[in-house]
């Protein structure tokens, strides 16, 4: 945990107290010619629920964003170049940071967003420079828009509801994170 302190302690602190009450092993884990680390974290109820970490060594080298990555928030950059390459339900491989190679570019995904053609306000997002770094599985990500945003401008995204913007990154990352370990 000390790495996770060392690098997002402000950003991530309910998910670090978390970590350090409930976690019961860390594994290293290879898939094909890909490391990643196992977090076993303990529930409530005792059962445990498992929270892959990718090899930050990966994060750009396996990106389509190496063109616009110097452009992502420092501290986004931060945790995936020196914590993990992402971190996420290794079940559902959401419900967290996911691996730069699974961020979603929102306007490749346009037809999935239904409720373009409903939104109540004018949309405040360029969809040409925004990203979904968080998904919760379910069609709804934190996501920046990295040219014109900064990391306490981002927006809740969904293909469900209304937009929700002026949100701080981190707080709504670090308390969904929580919540799916929780849960």
């Amino acid at each position: 945990m000390e790495t996770w302190k060392k690098y997002v302690m402000d950003e991530l602190y309910l998910t670090i107290g978390y970590l350090e009450e409930n976690l019961s092993n860390i594994e290293l884990l290879r898939i094909n010619d890909t490391y990643y680390l196992l977090y076993s974290v303990k529930k409530a109820s005792g059962k445990i629920r498992y929270y892959a970490g990718g090899n930050p060594q990966d994060s750009v080298v396996e990106s389509n964003l190496q063109n616009v990555w110097n452009k992502i928030p420092q501290s986004i950059r931060c945790f995936y170049e020196n914590v993990h390459n992402g971190f996420y339900d290794y079940a559902c491989k959401a419900m967290g940071l996911v691996r730069t190679s699974d961020i979603t570019y929102v306007r490749d995904n346009e037809w999935e967003w239904g409720i373009l053609e409903d939104l109540e306000e004018d949309l405040q997002i360029d969809m040409e420079s925004t990203y979904g770094f968080f998904s919760n599985m379910m069609g709804t990500y934190v996501a920046v828009d990295i040219m014109n945003c900064d990391i306490d401008s981002a927006t809740l995204w969904s293909a469900k509801g209304q937009p929700k913007y002026h949100l701080n990154f981190w707080d709504v990352v670090d308390e969904w994170i929580k919540i799916g370990m929780e849960d």
